[in-house]
């Protein structure tokens, strides 16, 4: 297949506003009795932004008895009830949009109102914030709870005490919808933070994409409708453009017919303070920008509350003591996202009260904190997008009577921050084409189903997440790349044929698995209920770990109960591990696998010792294509099954790598450092083939084992080869379910090598216009406050960056 031009797709259909004249007398006085506030502030909306940025003025008011409206026309069973989607900039008081008309429907009409949002701090905030003003009607669920603590928030929204239910998406989509809410009827259900359902930037959240479907099949199931209200902070409206995020939220929540409230972005309390920063001679840059951010923060310290953001959470301690007198230490915290949840907490809090003046925090901060009078943020380098930063900076002066300033050193070598983001967890085209054969490869080893139930772990080889020791860290973050690569795939195929190839579709937490304990029949004989043995398998059941979780485990929370059940640590006097069942499928005699892949492994042992002879271990992408090329080897493949072989080993408790690789200056191709102890690494692999992989060609094995263990691994590595098929079953990990609607076509596709995604070239193409943003707008001085806040709402409304360097290059 060539490469495709991007379709340009219909944009949905929005409805015109109808706006009340004002708000219900009721209404008003609940926003007295539960917030003690007199009166509604007021929005600054755009009137049609198809045809000019003419603003209108609307009352909180307004927008809230608009949405209590469209809850009762669904409540009366009208079928014209409209969804809503609102953009407004960060302090303009969004929650009590949706709150309010909560807490009136429960009230009026005792209708239940779910609010799905992406951040459990954001969550526990908002419902901790109304339970402080004294409204106890509301309360949160998220996979953090145990099965105990989720199991009595479920009853108290059940038997109607909770009318305001904070959900996280992956556990709305885990379950039927009555296993939350029993007989209860929703009268409107909130997606919060709905920006984050767009596929471009790092705010993007996989189970946002599936929202829309789920939702569509909600109203369909319970057979009545209700109100869809979305709303963000940040999203683009572009309807032409390739970094549309107004139309794109539409889209993916599917809310045809939809009411669109654009808000300005415009923030007239914020200003700016942008220096170019130089290099002193004798300097270099990290110590030229050691004294640039020393010197502001002294400044900061004497009389300011300020947020000063870096990119990266690993360091940040370190720089915070090299950037602060060591007398104002006490004055100074950092924040970001593995701290633990009490550190963080009395970190906000004594931000809130003043004992701490600066925080040096990662983009973890600001979501779900609510502090009105921080007066400077301060970025080191730029966000990872233009949206981010607009985001952050709107962190500041939230409190209309205090004067915000946003400042940052700008060079030009700042973007090292940004592009190494960007690396991070990136998906490659070379990536996405092995995702689909390792699809096409599961779909054929599962007898050529319709509908198929894969275990992430297949594709573990394919992506590069470092192997860390805590498994559960390393599970999700490969879990999102998957998941993500996916859904990338899914609607990239739907828009080059004009319908869906393939449909994905995520399951609950914790399915069906498999178990097995070495150490003896004390965990089979106390679990019996929940367990089947496998038959020829003398140590080995099949589990309803969901059963085992909520029945006998309820006072764990998810992640303590998978740790243990991944560790051999759930039940004393058992060492039951989860395992999963790979089925393999020889393509060729053992014996002559065998040969390859030590003929292979020669090879590059061969090229690796003689390059820590002569080059200290370095050595280059295409020495490395030349060994694969002299075996037959798919090139494609190398760079992975190099990785996959020496990178993020985890021996002995501890994290061993044994090669590093970095990306060219002047080329995409990589360039690789080797070390001593590779070696044994590759003896280690041969043993184990010898000892498990028998047979002839034809033949099908079946293991069980942990997902990520080396006999894993050694599959891996030979499908690489293409000496065998394998697919996993089990084991704990996340599943997605496939439904393949046209395997012909998609067989034709992973047998050329011409795809090509043309959602991640669009976001390849995003981000060199991020970098060009940040350079037209951090790299003078000459713009005033009015021009740069003009810059951003010309930005938030559909200028292009080429009309953006136009009117703003000085």
């Amino acid at each position: 297949m060539t490469k495709m031009e991007v379709t340009t797709r219909r944009l949905p259909e929005l409805k015109q506003r109808q706006l009340p004249a004002t708000c219900r007398e009721e209404v008003q006085a609940l926003l007295k009795e539960v917030y003690g506030y007199e009166q509604f502030r007021n929005l600054e909306i755009y009137d049609d932004l198809f045809s000019g940025k003419e603003k209108l003025e609307i009352s909180q008011g307004q927008l809230i008895e608009n949405v209590i409206l469209e809850a009762e026309k669904a409540q009366q069973g009208d079928a014209s009830v409209e969804n809503i989607l609102l953009t407004a900039p960060t302090g303009s008081g969004k929650s009590l949009l949706f709150q309010l008309p909560a807490i009136y429907l429960g009230r009026q009409y005792g209708l239940l109102t779910i609010v799905v949002s992406p951040l459990k701090a954001l969550i526990v905030d908002q419902v901790e914030s109304l339970q402080e003003l004294g409204y106890t009607r509301v309360a949160y669920a998220s996979s953090d709870l145990s099965p105990e603590q989720k199991a009595e928030v479920y009853r108290l929204v059940r038997e109607g005490e909770i009318d305001l239910f904070y959900l996280s998406p992956e556990l709305l989509l885990s379950y039927d919808i009555k296993h939350f809410i029993g007989g209860r009827r929703i009268g409107m259900v909130v997606v919060d933070e709905a920006h984050t359902v767009t596929t471009w930037g790092k705010e993007f959240r996989v189970d946002y994409w599936f929202l829309g479907r789920y939702l569509n099949g909600l109203k369909q199931s319970l057979g009545y409708g209700f109100p869809l209200f979305a709303l963000t902070a940040t999203a683009v409206w572009n309807p032409v453009g390739r970094n549309d995020m107004v139309f794109e939220t539409i889209r993916s929540l599917q809310m045809e017919p939809c009411v669109l409230y654009v808000g300005t972005v415009k923030r007239r309390n914020i200003g700016f303070d942008i220096r170019q920063m130089t290099i002193e001679e004798g300097e270099t840059y990290d110590k030229a920008k050691q004294r640039v951010v020393s010197g502001r923060i002294e400044d900061y310290l004497d009389g300011h509350k300020t947020l000063l953001y870096y990119p990266f959470a690993g360091g940040i301690d370190m720089r915070l003591k090299s950037w602060v007198r060591s007398c104002d230490w006490h004055l100074v915290a950092s924040y970001y996202g593995k701290k633990e949840k009490e550190q963080k907490a009395t970190i906000v809090q004594e931000f809130k009260e003043g004992t701490k003046k600066l925080i040096v925090a990662t983009k973890a901060f600001g979501m779900g904190v609510d502090i009105s009078d921080i007066d400077r943020v301060y970025h080191v380098a730029p966000s990872s997008t233009f949206v981010d930063y607009i985001q952050e900076i709107g962190r500041a002066a939230r409190d209309a009577d205090v004067q915000g300033i946003a400042a940052t050193d700008f060079h030009e070598r700042d973007f090292y921050y940004m592009k190494r983001l960007h690396q991070l967890g990136n998906i490659a085209q070379e990536q996405l084409v092995l995702i689909l054969r390792k699809l096409m490869e599961v779909y054929r080893m599962k007898g050529e189903k319709q509908e198929v139930m894969i275990s992430l772990s297949d594709f573990e080889f394919v992506v590069k997440v470092p192997r860390t020791k805590n498994k559960l860290e390393y599970e999700s973050e490969l879990g999102q790349l998957i998941k993500k690569a996916l859904l990338w795939l899914e609607d990239d195929l739907s828009a080059r044929f004009g319908h869906n190839l393939l449909d994905v579709s995520p399951q609950n937490l914790l399915t069906e698995g498999y178990v097995q304990d070495k150490m003896g029949d004390a965990f089979a004989c106390e679990f019996h209920d929940y367990l089947t043995p496998v038959e020829g398998e003398s140590d080995v059941y099949r589990v309803r770990l969901n059963d085992l979780w909520e029945e006998r485990f309820p006072e764990l929370g998810y992640k303590e109960f998978k740790q243990q059940l991944g560790n051999g640590t759930l039940w004393e006097g058992s060492r039951a591990v989860a395992v999963g069942r790979h089925d393999v499928l020889l393509k060729e005699d053992a014996a002559e696998i065998r040969c390859r892949l030590d003929a292979l492994f020669g090879s590059l042992k061969t090229l690796l010792t003689d390059k820590l002879r002569k080059t200290k271990g370095r050595f280059d992408e295409e020495e490395l294509r030349a060994v694969f090329a002299e075996h037959d080897m798919d090139v494609r493949s190398a760079k992975r099954f190099i990785g996959s072989l020496l990178e993020s080993r985890t021996e002995e408790g501890r994290s061993v790598s044994y090669i590093s690789s970095v990306k060219k200056k002047e080329s995409n191709e990589l360039s690789f450092t080797v070390t001593k102890g590779f070696d044994l690494l590759l003896s280690r692999y041969q043993k184990l083939f010898v000892q498990r992989i028998t047979g002839c060609k034809g033949d099908k094995l079946v293991f069980y084992t942990t997902p990520f263990s080396d006999l894993n691994m050694l599959l891996n590595l030979l499908s690489m080869l293409n000496c065998l098929s394998f697919s996993v079953e089990g084991g704990g990990t996340p599943c997605v379910q496939i439904r393949f609607n046209d395997p012909e076509t998609l067989l034709q596709l992973v047998s050329t090598d011409d795809y090509r995604n043309l959602i991640l070239d669009n976001n390849e193409l995003i981000f060199e216009e991020q970098i060009e943003l940040f350079t037209l707008f951090f790299g003078t001085e000459a713009l005033t406050d009015a021009q740069r806040w003009d810059f951003i709402e010309d930005y938030f409304t559909g200028a292009t960056v080429e009309e953006l360097r136009q009117k703003y290059a000085l």
